[in-house]
Parts: C-alpha cells; sequence; structure tokens
C-alpha cells in the first residue's frame, strides 16, 4: 500500500500537481555579493517559489532580505582568500540532500558524485574569463576553474549554459537557458534626464573597461554633445568633466539610473551573457555596446541597440544621442524583446519543463 501510495505520489508530482524540492547550491547571493550570477540565482529561486515550489538555497551568504525561499548558510572553513575559492566544492559535497527532487547547482559541483536529479547552470566559462584577464594570477587561476569545468561536464547531470558563447567553450553543454529580469520592477518610468545622459556600469581596469569609456567620453562624446552627462557605477571612484561617479546603489537606485538614461552603454571585451543589457532594455533605454561573442545574443544590431568595433563605439553613442527617433526605435525594440525572451517568469517556466524530465 506505501509503494502504491507513494508511486501516485511521484507521478502527481510529475504532472506539476506537487511543489519541487528544489536545492539551489551557489557560494554567492546578492545579499553580500550582487554580481552577475548571484543576482541571477537570487531571481531564479524567487521566481520558482512563485510558481509554487519547495527551493532552498545553500550559500555562503546571508539570506536576502526580499527572498521567497529557504535558506542555509555554509562558513569558509579557510581565512586565506585563495583556499576560499575552493571551499564551496568541499562544502557542497557535505551537505545532506537526500530530501531534495532536485540539486541545481550554479557552480562548483566538480568533486559531487552523480545522482539523479542533477542539473548545473555555467553562466559563461572560465577560458573566456582566462583570455581576458589583465593579470598573469587571474590568467592562471581561470585556467584552472576551465579545467574544473570540463570535470563538472563529464558528470551525468544535466548542463545548461545561459549562452551559445558558452556552449563554444564547453561542447558537452547541449542546453541554453539565457539568464532573465523581474519585469514587475525593472519598467520604464517615462523621465528621462533633461540633458543628455550615459550610463555605465563596471570596473574602470577589467574587461568591463570603464577606463576606456571615460577617454573616448572625454576626447570624442563632449566636443559633440558639450551637456552629456556620464554616470558611472561601480567600485572604482572616477573623475572628469560632466562625469558624475555614484558608487555602488542599491537595486532600486540601479533601476531609477536605468530609467533615467539616454543610453547604457556596455564597453566589456568579453561578456559571458550581458545582463545589464536586457535590464536596461526592460527600463526603456537604448543600449550601445562593443560586438562580443556574448552580447550577441542579447543585441541585434541596429533593431534593439548598436554592437560596434572600439573604434565606432563613440560615434555610434553620439548618434544614439543626436537622433531621438533612432533612440526611441531602440527603445520600443528593446523592450520588445526583453518582454518576449527575458522574463524571470519566462525563464523560471524553462528550467521547471527541465526539472520535471530529471525527475520523469
Amino acid at each position: 500500500m506505501a509503494v502504491f501510495v507513494s508511486g501516485i505520489h511521484f507521478l502527481y508530482k510529475l504532472s506539476g500537481g506537487l511543489p519541487i524540492k528544489i536545492a539551489f547550491f551557489s557560494k554567492e547571493l546578492p545579499s553580500d555579493k550582487p554580481n552577475g550570477v548571484s543576482v541571477q540565482v537570487h531571481r531564479l529561486a524567487n521566481a520558482l517559489v512563485m510558481r509554487g515550489h519547495d527551493l532552498t538555497c545553500i550559500s555562503f551568504s546571508p539570506r536576502p532580505d526580499d527572498a521567497r525561499y529557504n535558506h542555509v548558510k555554509l562558513s569558509f572553513t579557510s581565512s586565506s582568500t585563495f583556499l576560499r575559492k575552493f571551499d564551496p566544492a568541499f562544502s557542497f559535497i557535505k551537505v545532506n540532500t537526500e530530501s531534495f527532487d532536485i540539486l541545481h547547482f550554479h557552480g562548483d559541483d566538480y568533486l559531487v558524485n552523480d545522482r539523479n536529479g542533477h542539473i548545473r547552470t555555467f553562466y559563461g566559462s572560465a577560458l573566456f574569463e582566462a583570455l581576458y584577464a589583465k593579470k598573469t594570477s587571474r590568467f592562471m587561476y581561470q585556467w584552472l576553474f576551465y579545467f574544473f569545468e570540463w570535470i563538472s561536464c563529464f558528470h551525468k547531470s544535466l548542463k545548461v549554459g545561459i549562452s551559445g558563447s558558452t556552449q563554444a567553450a564547453l561542447p558537452l553543454v547541449k542546453k541554453v537557458v539565457p539568464c532573465g529580469v523581474p519585469l514587475d520592477r525593472y519598467t520604464p518610468s517615462g523621465k528621462k534626464t533633461e540633458k543628455p545622459s550615459i550610463l555605465f556600469i563596471g570596473d574602470l581596469n577589467s574587461r568591463k573597461r570603464g577606463k576606456y569609456l571615460l577617454k573616448i567620453f572625454n576626447n570624442d562624446i563632449l566636443k559633440e554633445n558639450h551637456e552629456c552627462i556620464l554616470s558611472v557605477v561601480g567600485p572604482q571612484p572616477c573623475y572628469g568633466t560632466n562625469v558624475k561617479y555614484l558608487g555602488n546603489l542599491s537595486e532600486e537606485e540601479l533601476i531609477t539610473e536605468f530609467q533615467k538614461a539616454w543610453v547604457y552603454c556596455m564597453a566589456s571585451s568579453y561578456e559571458g551573457f550581458g545582463v545589464p543589457v536586457i535590464e536596461a532594455m526592460a527600463c526603456g533605454t537604448a543600449v550601445v555596446a562593443v560586438d562580443n561573442p556574448g552580447i550577441k545574443e542579447v543585441i541585434r544590431h541596429n533593431y534593439n541597440g548598436l554592437l560596434l568595433t572600439d573604434a565606432e563605439l563613440s560615434t555610434g553613442i553620439s548618434r544614439v544621442i543626436s537622433d531621438k527617433n533612432l533612440r526611441k526605435t531602440f527603445e520600443n525594440n528593446g523592450l520588445f524583446y526583453v518582454e518576449k525572451k527575458f522574463d524571470i517568469k519566462t525563464i523560471a517556466n524553462e528550467y521547471e519543463r527541465l526539472y520535471h524530465s530529471l525527475i520523469s
């Protein structure tokens, strides 16, 4: 009788009638480390809970204030910054996972034993991080973790990449599910700054290349648009004519900056996907980016933004600032494109289908 009841329970869950018990494994959450991966993990977890699933996030970060999911906080075992890079892999294998239907790893599963219901999402690849590294130490570190990514790929898990460029670096990744944005929060306000404005988010010296944008803003863009303002969000202070350094912002403050800007510029030499671009589009802002493999999957050139070479970047930004009709076209097409492809609810639905395929 117990076996019969268990079987009915399983079939009911498989049909979507019962919540799936899901464990998320992520080193960081946006409560203390708001980066691309941690923000996506948090958004997806909340969206899955809203769909009725029972989700627990296992992380070294505190529980975010707006988390709808359960949370288990792990502790680092080492005080060394370098050795802490390996703590997640060793800590994740010690977690009791018997009660979960799905184990969803957002990194660091290279030591985990195979079991049913194991899924791994690759948010880009350490290969590209190594190729675009500015320092030798970071180059070597990323190559090491590219090796670990391959170990993860040889698991019998379901492997998901966020873009085609991720698949190119890791050919054993057969499924692509992009990143998403919560469209109930990232929305146009209809209020733009009075003067032309550009928004940039990122470091100055890393592959984000804030310093390069500052250079062409000062040397080229300001000469054509004397009143234009460049707002910089990031950890490194910067100064200059018509440059506003905003530091690190809360999510609500960042949404306001997206909504106000005339143009969002991504000057990165490499992106695994380019989440700020879809956030800007969702807020009704035109986008301009340096062409790279990850960003190609978000921007369709001359439809919802511009994809440019370094040499074309300053001219392209000035063109969008000066041409109101072009700017409005990018705003409208970008918003339509995000609503169609990158709503976090759509992404959660896609993962839900993958979970059901693993359970079956």
